[in-house]
Order: C-alpha cells, then sequence, then structure tokens
C-alpha cells in the first residue's frame, strides 16, 4: 500500500497546503449546500460525495504520514487509518447502497454495525499510543479510570438519548444502534481526555483527534434527534461535522510526522507537577459525582428512578471506592518505581526462561530501545551473548553472578541474578547488569603500563650495570682528587693564617707610630700658630685620625674572625657615650652638624663602652661622607624595655638596588667615587658585628622624607 500511496503522491505532503486545501474544500462545500435548492437531489449527492471525499482523504494522509511518523506513534495511527476506512465503508452502505436499493433496515444496521466497529478500532488505537506516564507501576489504576469514566458516559447516553425514545413504546433494535452513534463518540472523547491528561496519547495529537471527534459527536446527536423527530432532510449542513472530523484526523497525522524530528512533550516535560496528570486524577471521581447527581435529580423530577441507572451509579461508586484504594497503595508503590526507573545501572525482572517482564530507562537504552515498553517481552539471551538458560535457571535458587557481552557492540557486562517471590508465590529474577567496559579499559590500561614498566626495569638494569662501572671509575678519581683538596686546602689555611698574622703585624707596627704622632700633634696644636699652620696641623690631625680608625678597623675585622675580639659589656649611662662620640670631631668645622636628641631620664644601657663608641662613630663618619650638607641627628629614646638609638641624615639617601649590600665587607655605594668620598667599606659590616657580639642588630630604614636612617637597641641595664 505504500509503495501505491508514493506512486500516487511522489512528492511530501506539506502542512500549510493541506490546511489550505482542506479550507478550501469546506468552503464549497458550504457554499453549495447553502445556494442549492431544499428539494434538490443535487444537495443530497453533494453531501455524500462530501463525505465520502473527507473520509478517503482522511485514510489517504494515515497511511502515506505513517512512514514518517516517530517509531512509538506508527501502530496506533495505522489502527485509526483502519477504523477511518472502517467509517468510510459505513459512509458508502448509507449513502450509496442504502439509497439504491431504495431503504432496508438491515442495511441501515449493517453500516452503523459497521460505524461502531470503527469507533472499537479507535478506541484500540489510544491503547496503542506507548504508556509514559510517571505513575507506569499502577497501569491498572489507570486502566479502572478509563473503565469507572466511559461507564458514566454510557449511562448518562442511556439516561439522555436511549431512555426519552424507551418510554412510550418498546425500543426498537435500529433505533438502538442508531442512539450508539453519540455515545460512542462520548466515550472516545473520555478515553482520550484520560489518556492525553495522563501523557498515554501525545497532547498535540489528542488536539487533533478530539477536535475530530467533538465534530462527529456534534452531527451525530443532530443527526439521531432529527432522526428521530422525523425531520432529517439529506443534503443540510449536519454532516458538516463529519467532512471537518475527517479532514482534522488526517491533518493530525501530517502534523504528527513533521513533528518526528521535534521534542516531544515527554521530553519537554518538567520534573514539577504536571496539571494535566493531576486533573486526570480527581476526573473519574467529578464524572461519578455528576453521574449520581443526575440520578437523583431525575428521579426526584419524574418520580420514579431508572433502575439501570441506579444500578450504574452505585456499581461505579463501589468501583470508585476500590480505586481510592488503588490510589493509596500507588503513593507508596510509586516511591520505589521511581527508585528501579532511575537506577544508573541497567536493572530488569524476568521469568526463569528468561523473558523480560519489567525493566528500566538504563536497561532499555542499552539496545537502543525508544522506551520501555520496547522492552518488554524480550528475552534476556536476545540481549545479551554468552549467558545459558543453566546459568539462568541457578539464579532460581541462589544468587548468580555471570560475566556477558552484549549483543549489540560487544559491551562486557557482569549480572547480578537474584531470585525474587512475587504474590503469587511464583518465582522471577532480578538481575543487575553491571557495565564493566570501563574497568576492561583500565586493566587493559595497567597491563599495557606493567608491560612497559618490565621493559624500563629492563633497560634499568643494564644501565644500573653501566652506571656501577662509572661510578667504580669515577670514585676512583674522587678519591685522588680529594686528597688533592685536602692538601691544597692546608696549603690555603696556612696561607691565610700567614696574611691574619701579617695584617695583625703591620696593624700593630703602624699603631705606634700614629699614636706618637697623634700626640705630638696635640702638643703643636697647643701652642699659638698663624691661621695658615694652624689650618694644616689640624688637616694633619684628621688624616692621622682617619688612618688610626681604619687600623684599628682593620685589627678588628682580624680579631672578629679569629675567635679573639672580647667585649666588656657594662653598666653605661648612653648620654655621656653620645656626648664623647660628638665630642670626636670638637677641633673639626663638622660638630656643629652633630644634633642630640636624647629623652629625658634615659635610663643606663648594658654594653661595651668601645664597641658602642666604634658603631656610632662609624655611623657619624657615613653621614658626614654622604650628605656632607645635612644635618646628622643621633636620637636616643626608651622604647619598652630597650633603649632605641638612630643616627639620622637628610642627603641624597641609598639606592633600593645597593641596600641589600650595605653589610657586607668593602661594598661602596660606587666604585668611582673613592676619589672623592675616603673609606673602605668596612665601617658598616664591622659596625654590625660589634653590635651582634652585643645581642642587637644594625638596621636601615629609608625615611620618607629623603636620606638615610640606621637604628638598633640596646637593652636597659638591670
Amino acid at each position: 500500500m505504500q509503495t501505491f500511496l508514493a506512486g500516487l503522491f511522489p512528492k511530501p505532503i506539506k502542512r500549510r497546503g493541506i490546511l489550505l486545501e482542506s479550507l478550501i474544500f469546506i468552503i464549497i462545500y458550504i457554499f453549495l449546500t447553502a445556494f442549492l435548492p431544499a428539494d434538490s437531489p443535487g444537495r443530497a449527492l453533494t453531501e455524500n460525495i462530501a463525505i465520502l471525499t473527507a473520509s478517503a482523504a482522511a485514510a489517504i494522509l494515515i497511511f502515506i504520514s505513517i512512514p514518517n511518523m516517530p517509531v512509538s506513534a506508527r501502530r496506533a495511527w495505522l489502527i485509526l487509518g483502519f477504523a477511518q476506512l472502517t467509517w468510510l465503508t459505513g459512509a458508502f452502505l448509507m449513502d450509496y447502497v442504502l439509497s439504491l436499493i431504495g431503504g432496508s433496515t438491515l442495511t441501515s444496521i449493517t453500516a452503523n454495525i459497521i460505524n461502531f466497529l470503527g469507533c472499537l478500532l479507535a478506541g484500540y488505537a489510544l491503547l496503542q499510543f506507548p504508556f509514559r506516564s510517571r505513575h507506569a507501576p499502577t497501569r491498572f489504576r489507570f486502566i479502572l479510570d478509563a473503565i469507572i469514566s466511559s461507564g458514566v458516559v454510557v449511562t448518562l447516553g442511556f439516561l439522555l438519548f436511549v431512555r426519552p425514545i424507551s418510554d412510550p413504546a418498546p425500543l426498537r433494535l435500529d433505533s438502538l444502534i442508531t442512539v450508539s452513534a453519540p455515545i460512542a463518540d462520548c466515550i472516545l472523547l473520555i478515553l482520550l481526555a484520560n489518556f492525553s491528561l495522563a501523557n498515554w496519547v501525545p497532547r498535540h495529537t489528542a488536539k487533533f483527534l478530539g477536535a475530530a471527534w467533538g465534530a462527529f459527536l456534534i452531527s451525530d446527536y443532530v443527526h439521531i434527534s432529527l432522526v428521530l423527530l422525523g425531520n432529517y432532510h439529506a443534503g443540510s449542513f449536519v454532516s458538516l461535522g463529519w467532512v471537518c472530523g475527517s479532514l482534522l484526523m488526517g491533518l493530525g497525522a501530517v502534523f504528527e510526522k513533521d513533528r518526528k524530528n521535534e521534542e516531544t512533550e515527554f521530553d519537554k516535560q518538567s520534573p514539577g507537577i504536571d496539571v494535566g496528570v493531576q486533573f486526570q486524577k480527581v476526573l473519574p471521581l467529578a464524572l461519578v459525582v455528576v453521574l449520581f447527581w443526575y440520578v437523583l435529580s431525575d428521579w426526584r423530577l419524574r418520580g420514579n428512578v431508572s433502575p439501570f441507572g441506579l444500578w450504574m451509579s452505585a456499581m461505579l461508586g463501589v468501583m470508585l471506592i476500590v480505586r481510592l484504594g488503588i490510589r493509596a497503595g500507588e503513593a507508596e508503590l510509586n516511591q520505589y518505581w521511581q527508585l528501579f526507573k532511575n537506577l544508573g545501572d541497567p536493572s530488569f525482572i524476568c521469568d526463569p526462561a528468561g523473558k523480560i517482564l519489567l525493566g528500566n530507562q538504563a536497561c532499555a537504552a542499552i539496545i537502543d530501545a525508544e522506551d520501555v515498553s520496547d522492552l518488554i517481552g524480550r528475552s534476556l539471551f536476545e540481549v545479551f551473548d554468552d549467558l545459558s538458560p543453566i546459568e539462568v535457571e541457578r539464579s532460581i535458587k541462589k544468587e548468580q553472578t555471570v560475566n556477558a557481552a552484549l549483543k549489540r557492540g560487544g559491551t562486557l557486562f557482569l549480572l547480578s541474578l537474584s531470585p525474587i517471590v512475587s504474590e503469587n508465590n511464583r518465582i522471577l529474577i532480578a538481575g543487575v547488569a553491571h557495565d564493566l567496559s570501563e574497568q576492561k579499559k583500565q586493566r587493559d590500561a595497567i597491563q599495557h603500563a606493567y608491560d612497559e614498566l618490565q621493559e624500563v626495569y629492563k633497560k634499568l638494569g643494564d644501565l644500573n650495570t653501566q652506571l656501577e662501572q662509572k661510578v667504580e671509575d669515577r670514585t676512583s678519581t674522587l678519591q685522588q682528587a680529594y686528597r688533592q683538596l685536602e692538601e691544597q686546602n692546608k696549603v690555603l689555611q696556612e696561607l691565610d693564617q700567614i696574611k691574619t698574622d701579617f695584617v695583625s703585624l703591620v696593624s700593630h707596627e703602624m699603631r705606634a707610630p700614629l699614636t706618637n704622632l697623634g700626640g705630638g700633634l696635640e702638643l703643636l696644636l697647643s701652642r699659638e700658630h698663624d691661621a695658615s699652620s694652624q689650618k694644616t696641623l689640624l688637616l694633619l690631625q684628621a688624616e692621622i685620625q682617619r688612618l688610626t680608625r681604619f687600623v684599628e678597623n682593620i685589627l678588628n675585622v682580624s680579631a672578629m674572625e679569629a675567635g679573639r675580639y672580647v667585649l666588656h659589656p657594662l653598666k653605661l649611662s648612653l648620654t655621656l657615650t653620645l656626648g664623647e662620640v660628638r665630642n670626636g670631631w670638637r677641633n673639626l668645622p663638622d660638630i656643629d652638624r652633630i644634633r642630640l636628641e636624647v629623652g629625658d631620664e634615659l635610663p643606663f644601657v648594658f654594653a661595651d663602652k668601645d664597641a658602642l663608641r666604634s658603631v656610632l662613630t662609624h655611623l657619624v663618619d657615613n653621614s658626614f661622607k654622604y650628605a656632607p650638607q645635612s644635618i646628622v641627628r643621633i636620637c636616643a629614646q626608651l622604647e619598652g624595655s630597650q633603649v632605641r638609638v638612630e643616627v639620622r641624615d637628610f642627603g641624597p639617601g641609598i639606592p633600593v638596588e645597593k641596600q641589600t649590600l650595605l653589610f657586607q665587607r668593602f661594598q661602596r655605594l660606587e666604585a668611582k667615587d673613592s676619589q672623592a668620598v675616603y673609606g673602605y667599606g668596612l665601617g658598616l659590616y664591622l659596625s654590625q658585628q660589634l653590635l651582634r657580639a652585643m645581642n642587637s642588630e644594625l638596621h636601615f630604614k629609608p625615611p620618607a622624607d629623603g636620606g638615610a636612617s640606621f637604628y638598633f637597641y640596646l637593652g636597659v641595664a638591670p
């Protein structure tokens, strides 16, 4: 059939085009029906042709669209297509065969039976849509809802349609069959409402089917009403509902086809509450309440009760009570179902023969099934290789673990099979499939790494052998070099001792002449001289003092390095010591640049007097040399249990890159300044060593307003 239809319609049918053609067809039909005379035979012919054409077009559109529909919807639409063909056959019998033979009760009954058969096929088609409700474990409750809703519709249909025409006279078979048409339409609509609200039938499909069967219901109801009243005439607008309903079913198939690659409602559903599902739960209860209300109202108005309505109301009420009990158990059962359905590992329940009875979405995914329902009924041996029936049968008695490979793709799984007992004492098998592909990859990777490690280990053994030989050769070479270094070290130590002794000897021998020269100059300066001679003598005295300090520095450094420098800490007055340091420059004009800032009632400190004077002298001398135009401020103040001593000038300061070298030997700001500024780079180094020997430390801090600041702390004497 598909090949035949594809030959007739080689071009794909588009939504917009078929919708436009359907509207044009309906407009033409309305125009002809409205303008043809009421007694014209053309009106009846137009009606018959329109009904048959619409039914045939709907059937063709359904069968053409089925191959391009989602797989889950094809079976349902196929049955709907056969239902449409059944209605087409019934319409043909009613419109042509019945008119040709001049009217026949048998033919009319046959046509109505065929139409009723089409309704049964349509209802069966609804059951073929995949059940994707979140309450899948309790399908029985949903089927019970559909039975209750249908029972209410049948009862109300009987009370509304059948009972009025059966009271005056006994109801005939042909009248009963005629009246059953709108009741069947109502049953289809109520089933469709239940199925679509519960996410059984996709809701975009339910819109077209609901509109189509609603149009059928209107035409069927108006038709039987006019027939029973004897006022029906062929060629009226009554048939417009049948025409529009058929075309709407065909359009529904076209729209279903074009939604194949679109996202479905089920995929778009959020994890929140579905209002439609919640409404479907209360729909049967609402319908039963309406039925009870109508039966009681009818009893009050007529004065007698309908036995059929009363018994049906009672029976449906009992079913509703049963439904409430099922709903109570469904809430608890649904928790376990959600746990089972959302397990990450494929899980299933099968019978001892391996037939799968239940599975979760992960289990359906490993065989590329669109839905869990596609998994039900398959054999476990169709899914997994290397799985024998004997191993499955053994799991009835005790738990078994079996390695099996997936037939599609060969993925390795570990099946854990455990026996379970159902409520009717039937033994079933619960299975969980653990994917071992990742473990297999890790095992292969570990094996590969182990092989590489073995190869590397072998290479390391060879290299170790070579290394041992090289180490042995190098060891002998190093031992020889070590002996040579020891001999050279002894020579260097001897040379260093000779150097130290030489420096000490020279410095000692220079100290005595310098002392004598200094004393002689002091004597000469005590006498009167002219200004030029006095200036020359003062210059000589300054140079002798500078040379004396240099010799003392050399001697002190040598003594410290040799470990022979001994300090004698005493209780000192820091105020007197600072005054003595200032008086050391009394014969020089620089003495006016020295400013003493000593705190009131400064306590005694514990320090070596000569070492402390040497430190302060070096710091003041550096300020004189590198800040020749600046004042030199010597500050001393008590801070807690210590006295802070600071020597500060306001000269150009010390560059950042030179600050890390301040306290090293023979370091100057610039090598070229030795021509302009005397010194040998030992003052700060010697000062730091002397302070460390007195448990203190010399610090440097660049002031924010420029210059240089050196400070240290001395402990307060007890």
